[in-house]
């Protein structure tokens, strides 16, 4: 085959020429450098890295816990009392123990039944003569201990905080709001809020069923004010690990409402049942926690536990825990609940607490005295519960006080000049 020369020299030509391109171009470029790559035009958006933190979740975190009687009676001042513990323990002792639980919420919840006051002129109110009576008072250094512990609410709707009357009550909210706590008073809603969540509660008394119109009003009042509605009550008879009739009707009632979502309770010293009525929580009685009333309380109570979270559409679902502590550790209280490591004790608190809620059978009277009425009833708890607080001890009282009980109430003990005279020896509590 014939090669036609004038095609063929013009093709060699051109290979010639690019093979010699590509040999300059691989001389000259440098052998450590990528190749700088043409960019493409694209209407998407670059990639943006977040340089702020994660949003935080939407979730509010309480604990509540039961009676704490912070102080003692004024003179009760010997080795080991509340008040020597106060006097000579940094006030961090009493809750050092539960601290590593409380602060891991957001806020913690207490019914504090002490009055907290530094005058010493207050008198105690007369309580009458229907069974023992206690009067407990502490400086108002005292609030501390609740701060000191992780707590930021204190109630003072019980049956101490009116010890010593009007005045010392008044100190008692003055003393607590200067620690920086939140204070619960009778019916009247408190409120809190964290992380879009908030929570109302209502402190509330509880001697008989009639006092639940009260915590209704306060509950109506708290509907379109926040997220989650709490009563914790005071009230029941005391020493009893079983609710009495009228609080389970008082409390059953309140969750039927639809008006709260949690329920607890205060006052009998000891542990009483949970139970859920229509999905409110009831717990009947937190029992003690810190607690000065005396030397041997029973040794069982809870931090319990409720977790709130709201999701996008604004539903709150809650979930409860319960972390079983000792009232005190030792052979006598030492004031200083602690959590409990020992297992079968652990059950042994759960145990109690799930034990169906049922009516108490009343007895039969033995009588043929006609029942009281619902009227009788009232005042007499209202007398009982409620004495009159203007009326204090007079002097003739304290003679025969202490005639009756030297050891308690010394000759003069509340006189102004009691504690110079008296027991300059001693803490010099006041």
């Amino acid at each position: 085959m014939k090669i036609n020369k004038k095609i063929l020299i013009p093709l060699v030509s051109a290979f010639m020429a690019v093979i010699i391109v590509f040999l300059v171009l691989g001389l000259t470029s440098d052998p450590q450098k990528p190749p700088t790559a043409t960019p493409i035009e694209t209407t998407e958006a670059a990639p943006v890295i977040a340089t702020t933190a994660p949003k935080k979740e939407n979730t509010l975190k309480m604990s509540f816990i039961g009676d704490c009687v912070i102080g003692g009676d004024p003179v009760d001042y010997g080795y080991e009392s509340f008040i020597w513990y106060s006097e000579n323990k940094p006030l961090s002792y009493f809750f050092e123990k539960v601290k590593g639980v409380l602060e891991q919420d957001d806020f913690t919840l207490a019914n504090m039944e002490t009055v907290l006051s530094d005058n010493m002129k207050l008198r105690p109110v007369d309580k009458g003569d229907d069974g023992p009576a206690f009067w407990f008072m502490a400086k108002t250094k005292n609030a501390e201990i609740l701060t000191e512990g992780s707590v930021e609410i204190a109630g003072v709707v019980n049956n101490h905080t009116y010890d010593f009357g009007d005045e010392g009550y008044n100190d008692t909210v003055n003393a607590l709001e200067d620690a920086g706590l939140l204070v619960g008073e009778d019916c009247i809603p408190l409120y809190f809020e964290k992380n879009g969540i908030k929570v109302g509660v209502v402190y509330a008394h509880l001697w008989g069923y009639y006092q639940v119109n009260d915590i209704f009003d306060a509950l109506e009042e708290m509907q379109d004010k926040c997220d989650f509605k709490v009563v914790f009550f005071h009230g029941g008879e005391e020493g009893q690990h079983e609710p009495d009739n009228f609080k389970i009707d008082a409390c059953r009632d309140l969750a039927n409402s639809g008006l709260c979502d949690l329920i607890v309770g205060a006052h009998p010293h000891v542990l009483q049942p949970i139970e859920v009525v229509n999905n409110v929580p009831i717990f009947y009685s937190l029992g003690n926690f810190c607690f000065a009333g005396n030397n041997y309380p029973e040794n069982k109570t809870v931090i319990y536990g409720v977790n709130l979270t709201k999701d996008d559409s604004g539903k709150i679902t809650a979930e409860t825990n319960i972390t079983p502590c000792y009232v005190y550790t030792g052979d006598i209280n030492s004031f200083q609940p602690a959590v409990i490591e020992d297992e079968a004790d652990k059950q042994e608190i759960l145990n109690m607490l799930k034990v169906p809620v049922d009516y108490k059978v009343e007895t039969e009277p033995t009588t043929t005295t006609a029942p009281k009425t619902e009227a009788e009833t009232e005042a007499e708890t209202e007398e009982i519960y409620y004495p009159e607080e203007t009326e204090i001890y007079t002097e003739e009282y304290y003679e025969e006080e202490t005639n009756a009980d030297e050891e308690y109430y010394p000759e003069n003990e509340y006189e102004d000049d009691f504690y110079e005279e008296e027991i300059e020896t001693a803490i010099s509590y006041y």
